[in-house]
């Protein structure tokens, strides 16, 4: 995907290594397939009629290479929780799916009241403070049997797909493999991934929880076994996730080394939630094709935590790309995309690196406030082309037509500047824009490349379809990357894109040229 832009000494106190350029290879989309026995190992069935009625019943803690659990949709939830450790292969992976209705409904399987298998006591933690955050996390947790497994084992190969989760949240309770009843922890996930290799979620629907998916690395200074790697998030309905007043909790939070999400719906977080959509501290981390309707900062791209050391020192850390994207966000809770880092002190250990941003459309609502990107010091770069930037229609508190503002400021520790530098291809902006704000806040790094912008007055796309309108500016004239980043880019060309259907869902489809040139944004029109 992009190789890496390595950074000039630029006064800011903190420069990226130098590292040899990545060129990020293609990634083909993860396909989904019907819930069956992969046929290389067991067929474990889950369900009314089936060989096990609750998902309690399954033998989770002796799943091998090819074991696939089926699990049937019923009337109502499933209410278990459970613990995957089991080590597939890459031909052999162990899958946990879902099969729908006849009316397409996944089957559910709800926090609420849920009971933990008894045969899994001790494998979260042998101390009551080890269980209540490990089993206390949430309904699924991927990393070790601590009965079985040595420290350095991971989990490997998985899915899970097909299935609605719901209710991992600390306003409920449920049982652990002891018989006490708890809550789960704030800082939980229905998904929550403590350490695995090669991991795909995907096709579920999360709703009602902390975070809807969350995973963790942490450095050894001996090996990275404790690296998530490999990770995948496609196809997932998210909605109605994080914590009432905490920052500190998102739609999905993840720290591997390398992750790919596309084809995702990141829906509003729950009422009074003010975390983001997307919170990635990853390294090669790819966001393509997914609708995002909310968050403090629709995308977060920063540095990582508690595994610096190995993150820092892959190339692919320095490399990120946006493309083909929907987002439709309050521009006042934030920036639409974060770049850099948030914890301030810790500059050094930011992404300086570059953010290739391409064929999104972006809608910003709130007329007083909506910035594009922030850009954490100077030595991040941020370079855009072929977007649709629009703002909310209408006139901001002061009686000004609404207008986009490109960069926001960033309180750094003392002396390290903000504002990055920003290189615009040709992208469709509204009117009446401004680089950092319509005060005239002082901001650090350069913005570039104003004079490529086509300027209009009305939105050029249909909204909520996000497509393309006949004559409004956007429609035929996208162009060819920049030859600069031809070879970053060239492995992720937009040719897929995110179908909103009539009853509100959404499918990936393939995107074709229609018209002399590909149209702007994230849509073509047909």
């Amino acid at each position: 995907m992009l190789a890496v832009a390595l950074l000039a000494a630029s006064g800011s106190g903190a420069r990226a290594a130098a590292l040899p350029p990545w060129i990020p290879p293609a990634i083909e989309p993860v396909r989904l397939t019907p819930c069956v026995a992969s046929g290389k190992g067991r067929d474990i069935t889950v369900g009314p009629g089936k060989t096990h009625a609750e998902v309690t019943q399954v033998p989770w803690e002796t799943l091998g290479p090819g074991d696939t659990v089926r699990i049937f949709w019923r009337a109502a939830p499933y209410r278990g929780k459970f613990l995957i450790s089991a080590r597939g292969t890459a031909a052999a992976p162990v899958r946990v799916c879902g099969v729908r209705n006849t009316d397409g409904r996944r089957p559910v399987i709800s926090g609420e009241n849920a009971v933990s298998r008894p045969e899994l006591a001790g494998a979260y933690g042998g101390d009551d403070y080890t269980v209540t955050w490990t089993e206390g996390r949430g309904i699924v947790y991927v990393g070790l049997n601590r009965n079985t497994d040595v420290w350095t084992d991971h989990p490997s190969h998985l899915r899970i797909d097909g299935l609605a989760f719901q209710k991992a949240h600390p306003n409920y309770t449920f049982t652990d493999t002891t018989g006490k009843t708890r809550a789960y922890v704030d800082f939980g996930a229905a998904i929550w991934i403590h350490r695995g290799w090669n991991i795909t979620i995907a096709d579920n629907e999360i709703t009602d929880s902390s975070h809807a998916i969350f995973s963790r690395s942490i450095a050894d200074t001996a090996a990275d076994f404790e690296v998530t790697r490999d990770l995948r998030i496609a196809y997932n309905d998210m909605s109605g996730n994080g914590i009432v007043g905490d920052e500190h909790v998102h739609t999905t939070y993840v720290q591997s080394r390398r992750v790919t999400y596309e084809f995702n719906r990141y829906g509003p977080l729950r009422s009074g939630a003010p975390g983001n959509s997307i919170k990635d501290r990853s390294t090669g981390t790819v966001i393509r094709y997914n609708r995002i309707e909310d968050g403090a900062h629709a995308v977060d791209l920063v540095e990582p935590e508690d595994w610096n050391t190995v993150a820092e020192a892959d190339p692919a850390f320095r490399v990120t790309l946006v493309y083909g994207n929907q987002i439709l966000k309050d521009g006042r809770t934030g920036s639409a995309i974060h770049y850099g880092g948030d914890h301030m002190g810790a500059e050094a250990h930011f992404r300086k690196g570059t953010l290739y941003v391409y064929a999104n459309t972006l809608r910003l609502s709130g007329r007083d406030y909506a910035a594009l990107f922030q850009a954490s010091t100077i030595d991040e770069r941020i370079v855009a082309w072929n977007n649709v930037f629009c703002p909310e229609a209408g006139t901001d508190p002061y009686g000004n037509p609404a207008s986009l503002q490109i960069r926001a400021n960033q309180d750094n520790a003392d002396g390290i500047a903000d504002g990055g530098r920003v290189e615009l291809g040709r992208n469709w902006i509204s009117r009446g824009w401004t680089d950092n704000g319509p005060w005239g806040k002082p901001i650090g790094g350069r913005l570039t490349g104003a004079g490529n912008l086509l300027v209009g007055t009305t939105c050029p796309v249909d909204l909520p379809a996000m497509i393309p309108l006949l004559g409004g500016g956007a429609v035929d004239r996208a162009v060819a990357r920049p030859s600069d980043h031809a070879t970053v880019v060239a492995a992720h060309p937009v040719d897929r894109e995110l179908v909103r259907l009539d009853d509100g869902r959404f499918r990936p489809a393939a995107r074709p040229i229609v018209g002399a040139a590909p149209d702007f944004g994230a849509r073509e029109r047909r």
